[in-house]
Formats: C-alpha cells, sequence, structure tokens
C-alpha cells in the first residue's frame, strides 16, 4: 500500500526559516513509516501570509506570533491540525478551531524544568542580590568600599528560611518550583482556583485565594497560563496587596502582570525589585522604563531555553501532528469538543 503523502508547514519563525535544516525533524518521521511527508517552512505571520502557507496544506506548525483567528482559520479548510511549539496557547482560537474541524495539539512538558530552574534562579538572584552585586563591584565598589559588603548592598538580605514563596498557578511548573523551593526553608503559599487539593497536600503547599496568597508573600513568582482571565491578572489592584519589600517573579508570559502598573509601583517603593523573563510588548523598546530601573532583572523569555528542551519541542510538536495525520489521537488534544468531528473523519 503506497504511503499517504500529507504536506506539514511550518511557519514558526524559529524552526521555519525557507532554508531550514529539517534534519532533526526526519528523525521523527521513521515513527510515521506509512505517511510520505513533505515539510515546508514558510515564515507566516500576517493573517493574508498564514492563508497563504496553509493553501493545500494539511498540519500548521507555529509558534506565538502567529494569531490563528475565526476568519483565518476559516479560510483552511485542508487544515486537519495545528500543532503549537511551546506551552500556552492564547494565540489560537480554540473554538473557532474546533468549529472548523481542526485539531489543535501541543508538547506542553517540554520546558517544565528549564522554566522552574530559570524561575528558581531568578529567586535566588534578587534575594542575594547577585546582580546589583556583580554591577556595583564593575563599577569599582571594592576600590570605594573596600571588602565592607555592607556599604555596597543596597538593601538587605533576609534568609530564604524566613521568607514566604508565593506561587501563581499551581499546575507543572508551579509545582516543580515548589519542589526545588521546599529544602531551602520557605514557607510555600500558592493560589490556583482549578487546581486539585492532591499537589498542594503532598508538596505540603497552603492553598490560598490570590489576594491572601499576596499578602503574605516575600517573593511572588507567576506560573499561570495566559488566558482571558489571567490577562492583566497582577494589576495596580493586586500589587497593592504586596508589602513594600516584597519582590515578583514572572516567567509565564508577559500580559499577565500590568507592566505600567508594575514600573508605578516599583518607581514609588510599593514594590522592592522585580526579575522578568516575559514582559509585553516583547521586546520592548530600548526608551522603556523599566531597563532604567536598577532593582529589575530583565532576561529575553529564554526561561524555556536548554539545548535539550528545543531538541524535544521540535521533534514531539511534530510528532503531534503526525499522530493527528495518521488517524490517531494525539497525547494532548486542547480542544477535545473537536475530537467528535475528527472521529467522524476516521481519527480514533
Amino acid at each position: 500500500m503506497p504511503a499517504e503523502s500529507v504536506r506539514i508547514v511550518i511557519t514558526s519563525d524559529r524552526y521555519g526559516e525557507t532554508d531550514a535544516d529539517f534534519s532533526l525533524e526526519n528523525t521523527v518521521l521513521a515513527r510515521f513509516p506509512h505517511l510520505d511527508v513533505h515539510l515546508q517552512g514558510h515564515k507566516a505571520r500576517a493573517a493574508d501570509e498564514l492563508i497563504a502557507a496553509a493553501r493545500d496544506a494539511d498540519a500548521l506548525m507555529v509558534s506565538t506570533r502567529e494569531a490563528l483567528t475565526p476568519s483565518v482559520l476559516a479560510a483552511m479548510p485542508s487544515i486537519k491540525v495545528i500543532s503549537r511549539y511551546g506551552v500556552g496557547l492564547d494565540n489560537i482560537d480554540l473554538d473557532a478551531a474546533t468549529e472548523n474541524g481542526i485539531i489543535v495539539t501541543h508538547y506542553p512538558g517540554y520546558c517544565t524544568d528549564e522554566v522552574a530552574d530559570h524561575a528558581f534562579a531568578l529567586i535566588l538572584a534578587l534575594n542575594r542580590r547577585i546582580v546589583e552585586l556583580d554591577r556595583d563591584l564593575h563599577d569599582g565598589a571594592w576600590s570605594h568600599h573596600k571588602a565592607t559588603t555592607t556599604a555596597i548592598l543596597r538593601g538587605p538580605v533576609r534568609p530564604l528560611r524566613e521568607l514566604t514563596l508565593g506561587i501563581v498557578g499551581f499546575g507543572r511548573i508551579g509545582q516543580s518550583v515548589a519542589r526545588r523551593a521546599a529544602p531551602f526553608g520557605f514557607t510555600l503559599i500558592a493560589a490556583d482556583p482549578y487546581q486539585t487539593p492532591e499537589p498542594f497536600q503532598q508538596l505540603n503547599v497552603e492553598h490560598l485565594p490570590l489576594d491572601a496568597m499576596l499578602d503574605r508573600a516575600d517573593i511572588v513568582t507567576i506560573h499561570c497560563p495566559l488566558t482571558a482571565e489571567t490577562r492583566g491578572l497582577i494589576d495596580a489592584s493586586h500589587l497593592t496587596h504586596l508589602k513594600p519589600e516584597s519582590v515578583l517573579v514572572n516567567t509565564a508570559r508577559g500580559p499577565i502582570v500590568d507592566i505600567p502598573a508594575l514600573v508605578d509601583a516599583l518607581q514609588n517603593g510599593r514594590l522592592a525589585a522585580a526579575a522578568l523573563d516575559v514582559v509585553d510588548p516583547e521586546p520592548l523598546p530600548l526608551d522603556h522604563p523599566l531597563y532604567a530601573l536598577p532593582n529589575v532583572i530583565l532576561t529575553p523569555h529564554a526561561a524555556y531555553y536548554s539545548e535539550r528542551s528545543v531538541e524535544t519541542v521540535r521533534t514531539e510538536t511534530l510528532a503531534e501532528a503526525l499522530t493527528v495525520l495518521a488517524g490517531q489521537t494525539p497525547r494532548v488534544v486542547a480542544n477535545p469538543a473537536v475530537l467528535t468531528r475528527a472521529n467522524r473523519a476516521g481519527i480514533h
């Protein structure tokens, strides 16, 4: 029986350049011997570019910047599956995908450890004032103050064992951060209205409403997904619940935090410091006030990254798309209501 010919278009600006090397992706194809797969890079972001890229394609593989709106999805009659590189799905209208019979899938576990490691590194850097001390020594602080630590420090350093760590969102990554934090002696609290009680009990984490958690936390680290509900979640009102000596870490998604409100709190002493791997917009314009604040650590949306995590997301995200094209159900279906439609088309 001849292999079924399928065309997969990769529009991600990281992995879908027209001259991209698909040697890593090609290693996945051996898992699907009954498919004759044609991979094509097609850098596309605007609606008309996405529609053109999807013409006659069976699958799209996208990143964060492609806006798959109802009108765009309706103009993709041949697409059976959209596979998203990464964790968040806020750029894909899941209801519209379901309406058009398109399965949306991804491989969200690819960078759990990396993001948890990055978040905890930022927590340690803020607490131990690592970045401040490094900058000050490069600026000559040792020459001016000799080895007098208290003369160089810009503020207090409290023992981690005396601090309360508040975790916003207690899914895979939030739980991984809790596991890393426990040996340091933190009191652990978390807010997540959708999580079951078991993870809190297993990890000895107190489950609180968001405002109550913010009232108590010395360090807040954000690990919830970006949804309509969480967009702007940490706004001016919620920031007033934090103590002036508290710090905020965000390695989730930039729009979860109201950036102007955060800047105002940092500038006016209502929040001690922040460490941000994600912001809104990305990248920040060069004149953005966050760059001028000495109590802010910035990293370039890099928490997901390791060479291994990139390899995993490229291969396993492709495998999810190929699973659908092979007539099977992928490990993750972001819009499960679509399966009723897909079953009629032979997916099982």
